[in-house]
C-alpha cells in the first residue's frame, strides 16, 4: 500500500497540490484523473520522489519516504516499475535489449537467468518473436507492451503508469487496460495510473481519485463515478466522453 497524507506542493506562488490525502491499494488499479493543469502529474511525480513535497507524508508500506536515507530510498526505487507516456524505449536497442536492461543494471542474476526472465515478461505481454526488432519497427501499442514488459522485469511491488493509452486507438487501449489489470492481480502490485482516458476509468477503475484545482475533489470506483453527484467531476467525465466520441467519428 502507498499512503499519501496531507501533502502540499508549490512552485513559487503557484500552489499546485493542496493538502491531498489518498490511499493506493495493493492488487487493485488506482487511477488519478483530472483536467490538464489540475495537479495530477505533479501528484504522480511527488509520489515517485521526483518532486520534493512541501508538507505531508508519502508512505510506502510502513516507511515514510522523506525520513529514509539514500540507501533506503534506493531500495524503494528498485521496487518500482514505471511506464512513461511515450514509452521511453531506447531507440537504438532491440525489444529484447530494452527489456533486459533493468536486469543488467540492478539484478544479481546470471546471464541465463536474465535472458529467461526477459523472455518470460515479453511472453506475458504477448510479444513473442519480437526480440530483434527495434522500437521504430513496431506499432505504438507494441511499444507500450515492451515498456510494460520492461517495467515488470524486476518483479516490482509498485507499478506506475503515466497516460498509458496516450496516442493509441480505442481497440489497442482496451488491450493495454486489460493487460495492466491482469498484471496488477497476477503480480499483486500497487498500481497507480495517471490518465484522462474515461474508457480506462470505467473498465478498470478499482479506486479513482479526481483532482480538481490541486485538491482531492472526489474518490470512488468505476461503478460510482457515473452516478456521482459532483458538478466538477460530472463536467470532466461527460466532456471527456463526448470528446472521445467525436474523435471516433
Amino acid at each position: 500500500m502507498i499512503e499519501v497524507k496531507n501533502i502540499s506542493k508549490s512552485f513559487a506562488d503557484n500552489h499546485v497540490l493542496k493538502d491531498i490525502s489518498l490511499t493506493f491499494k495493493r492488487g487493485e488499479t488506482n487511477l488519478i484523473i483530472g483536467q490538464s493543469g489540475s495537479g495530477k502529474t505533479v501528484l504522480l511525480k511527488s509520489i515517485l520522489g521526483i518532486h520534493q513535497i512541501d508538507k505531508g507524508q508519502i508512505i510506502y508500506g510502513n516507511e515514510v519516504y522523506s525520513e529514509m536515507n539514500n540507501k533506503e530510498k534506493q531500495k524503494i526505487r528498485e521496487q518500482i516499475g514505471m511506464v512513461f507516456q511515450g514509452g521511453a524505449l531506447f531507440d537504438s536497442a532491440t525489444v529484447f535489449e530494452n527489456v533486459i536492461f533493468p536486469l543488467q543494471m540492478f539484478s544479481n542474476m546470471t546471464k541465463k537467468e536474465m535472458e529467461k526472465q526477459a523472455h518470460f515478461c515479453l511472453e506475458r505481454v504477448n510479444l513473442n518473436n519480437s526480440d530483434d526488432l527495434f522500437p521504430g519497427e513496431i506499432s505504438g501499442g507494441m511499444q507500450k507492451r515492451v515498456a510494460i514488459a520492461r517495467a515488470i522485469v524486476l518483479n516490482p511491488k509498485y507499478l506506475f503508469f503515466d497516460e498509458p493509452n496516450s496516442g493509441l486507438d480505442p481497440k489497442t487501449s482496451i488491450v493495454i487496460d486489460n493487460l495492466i489489470k491482469d498484471l496488477t492481480i497476477e503480480f499483486n502490485t500497487v498500481t497507480v495510473i495517471n490518465t484522462h482516458d474515461m474508457n480506462s476509468v470505467v473498465e478498470i477503475g478499482d479506486n479513482i481519485a479526481f483532482i480538481h484545482k490541486g485538491q482531492k475533489w472526489w474518490t470512488g470506483n468505476s461503478e460510482e463515478i457515473l452516478k456521482a453527484d459532483n458538478k466538477e467531476l460530472n463536467d470532466f467525465v461527460f466532456a471527456t466522453k463526448l470528446m472521445r466520441s467525436i474523435k471516433k467519428q
